[in-house]
């Protein structure tokens, strides 16, 4: 447990404490100085020094189909071919002390953290500084279409239901940035003709794209992205397991399904590919910009058998979010105050002393908060 309780305190800190985040993260996307200006342009593909394969929509870069690329990812990919994790990164330099403990951060992760707990997949992104949540604050754009909202809701209250991952209604909250750090991290759901998020928190404000009228699904595989969570039909192992059809798969496609090359530092959830996952694809798309035809399946299992999107959280995707997060009540000073079921990477429930336990340990020995009285309302509506 101690192994990633770590990241926890730090996201405290950095969310509700001190907001640092480096400029380098902010939302801006880049146009890769690689790549020939005749390329710019809308829905281009643009094959990246190091072999990966993005799109280029408009002012957005998309990878792997739905993942939006922030500045700093861009550069990445570009260089390395995935999204680099944040202990690759000198991050000492702008953490400084955990202002719980007054200890060295760098410290602490040492101490408490061990190099498999840093980076994570099932298939996800790493669990590491500034990439994972404390509590993921959101927002509704202000045009956000009632139909939407709905789906966005019901996913958040998806997520909450079946794992520690908690969310911060910030709609009424004036205040947006710290004079000193800029825009606090939040996503932002908005409209689009696409769905897509960006991989973790990439710093200040960050967007879900919804499009309209659609299952929840969308929105719970999007927000999955927004925690960490990569596609699991991209793993590295994919092809011990899955055929993909390319010959029904339209060129400005296929790169959609391109294997995630990278081999260490992932943290799979399971042995093989979790066919459950909110993750991952179904074996059909009625998508005909997408498919020569949609009768005929996208993926098959190595049998030739195919499986249906799945419309729920699985239950490895509930045990990545249970492993590296936890349902802490949101608080106006800076106890880490947890929710009464907390639970365990097995999806099993803390029981009331082991949960008073690790309360008692995010917060330097003391179990009981210091009034209930600083909670913060924090109710979520469509």
């Amino acid at each position: 447990m101690k192994k990633y309780i770590f990241f926890q305190i730090v996201l405290f800190s950095i969310l509700f404490i001190s907001c640092k985040f480096e400029k380098d993260d902010e939302m801006k996307l880049m146009v890769d100085p690689s790549v020939p200006a005749s390329a710019e342009k809308p829905d281009s593909l643009i094959t990246l020094p190091s072999g990966q394969v993005v799109k280029k929509v408009g002012n957005d870069y998309l990878w792997l189909g739905d993942i939006l690329l922030s500045e700093s990812d861009l550069k990445s990919v570009s260089e390395k071919g995935y999204i680099e994790t944040e202990e690759e990164k000198p991050y000492e330099k702008y953490l400084g002390n955990n202002p719980i403990t007054h200890r060295s951060l760098r410290e602490e992760a040492i101490e408490n953290s061990n190099s498999d707990a840093l980076i994570t997949a099932s298939v996800g992104v790493h669990p590491s500084l500034q990439r994972t949540w404390l509590m993921v604050r959101y927002e509704y754009a202000p045009d956000l279409t009632p139909d939407r909202r709905q789906i966005a809701y019901k996913a958040i209250l998806h997520w909450e239901k079946n794992t520690n991952v908690r969310f911060l209604n910030a709609n009424n909250i004036k205040e947006k940035s710290h004079p000193r750090w800029g825009d606090y991290p939040c996503v932002i759901f908005t409209n689009s003709n696409k769905n897509n998020s960006y991989v973790g928190m990439s710093g200040g404000r960050q967007v879900i794209n919804l499009r309209s009228y659609q299952h929840v699904s969308a929105a719970i595989h999007e927000i999955g992205h927004a925690i960490g969570l990569y596609h699991e039909h991209c793993a590295n192992n994919r092809d011990n397991y899955i055929n993909i059809n390319y010959s029904n798969i339209k060129p400005a496609f296929r790169h959609d399904f391109d294997i995630q090359k990278r081999t260490t530092g992932i943290h799979p959830m399971s042995d093989g590919i979790d066919f459950n996952s909110i993750m991952i694809y179904g074996s059909y798309t009625g998508d005909t910009e997408a498919v020569y035809d949609p009768n005929k399946p996208m993926m098959t299992k190595k049998d030739g058998s195919t499986w249906e999107r799945s419309e729920v959280l699985s239950k490895f995707d509930k045990m990545w979010a249970n492993k590296f997060y936890l349902p802490v009540i949101p608080r106006n000073d800076s106890y880490i105050e947890l929710e009464k079921i907390v639970y365990k990477d097995d999806n099993t429930i803390m029981s009331e002393r082991e949960r008073l336990n690790l309360q008692g340990y995010l917060n330097n020995g003391r179990s009981t908060p210091p009034s209930p009285d600083n909670r913060l309302v924090n109710v979520h509506t469509p």
